[in-house]
């Protein structure tokens, strides 16, 4: 119920997860024109042709909630492009955006998905822990991967790498997951109050020869939800 489909005019762009009735978190690089290709700008028409899909399944006939347009669009300055005098971009740190929905359309309490901030050195994220992440891939290599349908997948944390901002875990992912939400799942001392506590957002995997996502347990990295990025997200 919180993991919305991202679509920008008519392309499917990428996953998303609300955060508030009006908020939904996805990927600042499914916003930006090109980033693979060194364009850091926003795409043209923002925020009004964004549309917003909760809990879409084409296989399932569709959604049974109307989509959401957008009223307003943020992504971290220190990721997108603003200006051509602008040369602090394209950190993959800072690679998450908010979207806004307009003032007609907000998402009901049971929609939202908590966030639970950590940091690389409390030690709360352990190599080898469970992650669970949800999105929409496209992936000519499977049938129904059209990135219309949402997919759940399970994975393992890997140790910290030299960016302690991001998280590293495994699990299937392809293009369009872009933006999902990586959780950890509890059955009791939940330590953000619900039985999904989202701990990163998804931005990037390893890509093969075909700039396809590679199968198996490659790494699929993803901003952390730190006190700082949390505090970002929920105030913008």
């Amino acid at each position: 119920r919180g993991i919305t489909l991202v679509a920008v005019g008519d392309n499917v762009v990428c996953t998303g997860f609300v955060i508030a009735p009006r908020k939904v978190v996805t990927a600042a690089h499914c916003l930006t024109r090109n980033a693979s290709s060194g364009n850091y700008k926003l795409r043209r028409g923002l925020p009004g042709n964004i549309r917003l899909l909760r809990a879409y399944s084409q296989a399932a006939g569709g959604s049974p909630f109307p989509p959401c347009r957008a009223s307003k669009v943020w992504a971290h300055s220190k990721f997108v492009r603003r200006d051509k005098a602008d040369r602090q971009f394209g950190s993959r740190a800072h690679d998450y955006a908010v979207i806004t929905t307009a003032a007609g359309c907000r998402y009901p309490t049971n929609a939202v998905m908590r966030m639970w901030a950590t940091k690389a050195t409390d030690s709360k994220l352990k190599a080898g822990q469970t992650t669970r992440m949800a999105g929409y891939p496209a992936d000519p290599r499977y049938p129904g991967m059209n990135g219309l349908n949402l997919w759940r997948t399970t994975g393992k944390l890997r140790p910290v790498g030299s960016d302690p901002r991001m998280l590293s875990t495994t699990g299937f992912v392809a293009q369009g997951m872009s933006g999902a939400p990586v959780w950890r799942s509890y059955s009791s001392r939940s330590p953000c109050g619900r039985a999904q506590c989202v701990v990163g957002v998804l931005t990037e995997c390893e890509v093969n020869a075909r700039d396809l996502c590679k199968n198996g347990d490659s790494i699929r990295r993803a901003v952390r939800i730190t006190p700082t990025v949390k505090k970002i997200l929920k105030n913008r």
